[in-house]
């Protein structure tokens, strides 16, 4: 399946359910049905809301509008209200994806205790639909040419920037009572394909950033291998990869081998045995085990889900994930992150 019609119909099934319908802008956050998380984590109500944010200094690089609009989703713990109490994590979706399509991820996040916002970056995801109602499809030129993609990821980082910059200001339009309990100066990013190195290259570039996950991202900058890769940073960054992604030895030559030989700040890469690059996302819960991967996709960014236990792929992603911001954004004990093949019988750890 061509990328561009995967994504169109991936968002079609995850917005069953009304996930395109149009709300409030700003609403109040509503607590929805509590979220399973992985096992040893006490299950929490998570609320999750819809908001508009306009960056008024800067022109649309997609649409040509002269603001960049974006809309995100809110999601926190309902039954946390101590002031300053929560660390906040920013998200970005993989390229061409909305941010509907990693709401077992992000809310899983937020039950463990923290603000997670997804930014949806207008015009790059098939459709971006906003609190006040609008749709924005995509306006990507040539999409995966090197202009574009560089582009994109310039957009993302700056993007992820004014989201952090809000934050700071308090004037992200946080639900009443989320506002109160968000601590932005401890931040964290993380994102999936396109957007994990978006999230890799904001904390390289953001000194906000206290940590960082990319999950399945390539290293890239266009066709190049990113500054992360080959300049090093000093930014925590987990990378989180599937088994395909790791073995590929184009992936190695272009992005894995020059980013594990330059110095930087803790970083581990983590490889997940048979899965595939869509295992990241809603699909790898709602898609039944028995379903087989499309034809074809058994490359590093290719559209499967592979073979390994579904809900264990989905628990090891979290806990990887929230054990990296409980680490260094919490200061939490979390020693097993130095060798998670020990304690996840998924990992292998890329070396």
């Amino acid at each position: 399946m061509k990328p561009r019609l995967f994504a169109t119909a991936l968002a079609a099934v995850l917005s069953v359910g009304g996930a395109f319908a149009p709300v409030a802008a700003a609403q109040p956050a509503v607590p929805d049905a509590p979220v399973a998380t992985a096992a040893g984590v006490a299950p929490a109500d998570v609320a999750s809301t819809d908001v508009d944010l306009v960056d008024t200094a800067r022109s649309d690089p997609w649409t040509g509008a002269p603001e960049r609009a974006l809309a995100l989703t809110v999601d926190s713990p309902t039954n946390a209200t101590t002031e300053r109490s929560l660390p906040v994590v920013l998200f970005s979706p993989g390229f061409m994806v909305p941010r509907d399509a990693y709401r077992t991820l992000t809310r899983d996040l937020a039950s463990r205790g923290y603000v997670v916002l997804s930014v949806d970056h207008t015009g790059d995801a098939v459709a971006t639909r906003f609190a006040d109602g609008r749709v924005v499809p995509m306006q990507l030129p040539d999409p995966y040419s090197d202009a574009t993609l560089q582009r994109a990821i310039d957009t993302r980082v700056a993007d992820l920037g004014f989201v952090a910059d809000a934050l700071r200001a308090g004037t992200a339009p946080l639900p009443a009572g989320v506002a109160a309990a968000a601590d932005p100066s401890r931040l964290g990013v993380f994102g999936h394909s396109l957007g994990g190195a978006s999230a890799a290259e904001f904390a390289r570039t953001d000194a906000r950033v206290g940590a960082a996950v990319n999950l399945d991202g390539a290293l890239f900058y266009g066709s190049e291998a990113a500054p992360v890769a080959t300049q090093g940073n000093d930014r925590p960054l987990l990378n989180v990869v599937t088994d395909v992604h790791a073995a590929s030895p184009e992936g190695r030559e272009r992005y894995l081998d020059s980013y594990l030989s330059t110095p930087r700040a803790w970083s581990r890469v983590y490889a997940l045995a048979d899965t595939r690059h869509m295992s990241f996302t809603d699909a790898e819960t709602l898609v039944p085990q028995f379903v087989p991967d499309p034809p074809g996709q058994d490359v590093p960014g290719g559209f499967g889900l592979g073979s390994a236990p579904r809900q264990e792929v989905a628990d090891t992603t979290h806990d990887l994930t929230a054990g990296m911001f409980d680490r260094f954004l919490r200061g939490k004990d979390v020693a097993w992150l130095d060798d998670a093949a020990g304690r996840y019988p998924l990992v292998s750890e890329v070396r």
